[in-house]
Formats: C-alpha cells, structure tokens, sequence
C-alpha cells in the first residue's frame, strides 16, 4: 500500500496534529481488547477537515488491523481523504508528514521522529513527490514502544 498519496485541500496553516488515540472498540473495529501488548501494532494516518488536516494513531493487534482503526477513527470523526499513512509492529516511532505547499502526505518510520521524518520525504520523493525539507511538517507521530 502507498504511503505516499496528494491531499487536494491542506491548507498553510491548517495542519493539525490532534493526535486522537484510541482503542480498538472505540475506533469502530472489532470488540475486545489487544491480546498481547508486546506484539502491539500501531498505525498513524490523517485526513481533511474542512481544510485542515488532522493525524490519527490507533492500535491493534497486527498491522492491517491497526490501520483499519486508523481509517475508521478518521472516517467516523467525518473526515475526508482518510488514510493509514504508516503501521508498526517493531520498535520504532512512525509519522505522517505533509507539505502544504505541495499538497503531499506520506508516511515513515524510524528510531526518532527525526528519523522517521526523514524516511517519508525520501519515500515521497521516490514516489516522484519531493517535499521540502524546509516546508515539511510532522502531523503525528507516535513512539509508544518507547513507553
């Protein structure tokens, strides 16, 4: 799956990093809980409200369900362009960023925020979408392995 996609309404100043955590029920997933916090995963994703973009993180127990949550938290808070820009179940942080001048999100891991900001852009640009180190904003970032 891309982790690299053009948002069509992000607006400068309207980056929002509301980090929204959630559980797996809550996040309009299965019922139940996570079974072995030790093998958590954890996926971060964004999406359009009313011209901001917003950041979602969510959990579950492997990847895929992680980023089902992520996509369900956003579409149930009503946002539009709604997307799992990057899942983990390994001990990193991960990110998505955008670049409002472009109108580019991607999504990156690494051991820092730093590094996994670094991993998006150069995923975005070989993606054929380049952002700018200068205009490039971390919208969330979740290293809860680190907790």
């Amino acid at each position: 799956m891309p982790r690299t996609r053009l948002v069509s309404t992000i607006a400068a100043a309207g980056v929002i990093a509301a980090g929204l955590s959630t559980g797996t029920a809550w996040a309009g997933g299965p019922g139940g809980v996570i079974e072995n916090v030790e093998d958590m995963s954890v996926a971060v994703g964004t999406g359009v409200f009313e011209n901001d973009l917003v950041g979602f993180v969510a959990y579950g127990d492997t990847n895929e369900e992680a980023r089902a949550n992520v996509m369900a938290q956003c579409q149930g808070a009503g946002g539009m362009e709604c997307t799992s820009d990057q899942a983990t179940n390994d001990d990193y942080c991960i990110v998505s960023v955008a670049d409002p001048n472009n109108y580019v999100v991607s999504g990156g891991e690494g051991v820092t925020v730093s590094a996994a900001l670094q991993d998006a852009m150069q995923d975005a640009a070989a993606r054929g979408m380049p952002m700018a180190a200068s205009d490039a904003v971390v919208v969330i970032s979740d290293c809860s392995w680190r907790e």
